[in-house]
């Protein structure tokens, strides 16, 4: 088993003020003990949560703790496969946001539907519902502590 990682629940998980923190701190608990097997992200992943926390907080060093967090950098686990969005993933992320475009995707999303799509990754950890239909979702409000 395999699944990506939304921005979402990066942030939820750094937030301790998020409304879903506790939920995405459960869901990240049980990532990185295996329970999805192999989690991945992608670098949009990375660039959209630094540059929610970064606008959210006000804080640089926040916007680095969680791009550390993600990466693996520094004292945290380095667990999370990075995926690239390379030229071929961007082209493909074209169509996949033209194919949907009666959904409300951002092309973060998009791109993250074709990296789970062209890579087989099994589910999208996300608390965006606009997956749904598309790819397999797990919502982190529904993972059992």
């Amino acid at each position: 088993m395999s699944v990506f990682i939304d921005t979402g629940v990066f942030f939820a998980q750094h937030d301790t003020a998020a409304s879903r923190h506790e939920a995405a701190t459960v869901a990240m608990q049980r990532v990185l003990a295996g329970r999805f097997g192999q989690p991945y992200t992608s670098d949009y992943i990375v660039d959209e949560a630094m540059t929610l926390t970064r606008r959210r907080t006000n804080s640089y060093e926040d916007a680095q703790k969680i791009g550390r967090r993600i990466l693996g950098r520094g004292s945290y686990p380095d667990r999370i496969d990075l995926m690239p969005i390379t030229v071929e993933l961007f082209e493909e992320t074209l169509e996949t946001f033209d194919t949907y475009s009666d959904h409300a995707l951002s092309f973060t999303d998009a791109s993250t539907i074709t990296a789970v799509e062209q890579n087989d990754i099994d589910a999208v950890l996300s608390f965006d519902g606009d997956f749904d239909g598309i790819v397999e979702r797990i919502d982190p409000t529904a993972i059992d502590e």
